[in-house]
């Protein structure tokens, strides 16, 4: 049995338990017997499942698996009560070998629960809307129907990113992004090599079919021989969509250009895509979360302008050396 003296875990405000890999516990600190009382003079010996509420008996017993089978911390969340606990089960190691797990439950802020609710209810319409698509692409075609598969497939599109978002949302509050459908089809996605000419070109079409774009060209100017980039190309796609469609809600221009050309050479080797604004004036309109969204993709956003010409906006992505 592990030994678990009182040490410096009798002083953590956060409630810590230890187990053994047939999932009996040997310690809870005090914090722990604080806040689930099942556990006064229970441990040791008593089982891990018979500390904690029926519906987090599940995920304790699993993560203790993981964590002595495979060596490998496991995130989950639990509830006690009516409040919610992120939760982290490390593996304890001795001598090369899995003798145990350790514990640590963080409580939740209030408002994670009302966003995870939040998330329960958008999964329904989500699924209607793509229900909806799916009966709309199987009608009977006519004299637009070139167009109408366009617009199906441009709508079909911001649906997966939609999903998309949800589902990374609801990842990041349940601590499940390792084991996630949705990192699992993520990491697919980055491994991916896609043409950055065909990209800005299907950008522009789409932008000038919406409502904002009617009677707004945009140009695009990128040689089709550009080096492919690597990675994810509906996260590159999104965030420049945003910055297409920021313009053309915004102040009167002359002309939307798109350009991308390749930079430098060896480590420092890189696409740079411009989205001009002829006749603009001003700083930069993008928000600084969509900064945050190209420093994601370990890109580069930063804008120039020119009092006459116009100011234009610079996406640095980096290219393999």
């Amino acid at each position: 049995m592990i030994g678990a003296e009182r040490t410096l875990l009798s002083y953590l405000d956060a409630p810590v338990v230890i187990g053994e890999p047939d999932g009996c516990a040997v310690y809870v600190n005090p914090a722990f017997e604080l806040r689930f009382e099942r556990a006064v003079g229970r441990v040791p010996g008593a089982p891990l499942a018979e500390l904690f509420e029926g519906g987090a008996r599940e995920a304790v017993l699993r993560a203790v698996v993981v964590a002595c089978t495979q060596g490998e911390s496991v995130r989950f969340r639990l509830r006690e009560g009516s409040v919610g606990f992120s939760a982290v089960a490390s593996p304890i190691e001795a001598q090369g070998e899995q003798v145990g797990v350790v514990i640590l439950l963080k409580e939740e802020v209030e408002g994670v629960e009302r966003v995870l609710a939040l998330h329960r209810e958008m999964e329904r319409p989500l699924d209607e809307l793509a229900q909806t698509l799916q009966q709309l692409s199987e009608l009977p075609g006519g004299p637009r129907e070139a167009r109408l598969r366009t617009l199906l497939g441009d709508a079909q599109q911001a649906l997966d990113r939609l999903r998309k978002g949800a589902d990374e949302v609801h990842a990041l509050l349940t601590g499940a992004r390792d084991s996630s459908a949705s990192e699992k089809a993520r990491g697919a996605g980055m491994a991916r090599s896609f043409e950055p000419a065909a990209l800005l070109h299907r950008i522009a079409a789409r932008a000038e079919r919406g409502h904002g774009g009617a009677g707004r060209p945009i140009e695009v100017v990128a040689a089709p021989g550009l080096p492919s980039l690597t990675g994810d190309p509906r996260q590159v796609e999104a965030l420049l969509s945003r910055m297409v469609e920021t313009r053309l809600a915004g102040a009167a221009l002359d002309r939307l250009v798109l350009t991308a050309r390749a930079v430098g050479t060896g480590p420092e080797r890189a696409l740079l895509i411009s989205l001009c604004e002829l006749g603009a004036s001003g700083g930069s309109p993008d928000a600084a979360h969509l900064r945050e969204e190209a420093a994601a993709l370990g890109a580069e956003l930063r804008g120039v302008a020119h009092p006459s010409l116009g100011r234009a906006t610079l996406l640095r992505l980096r290219l393999p050396g």
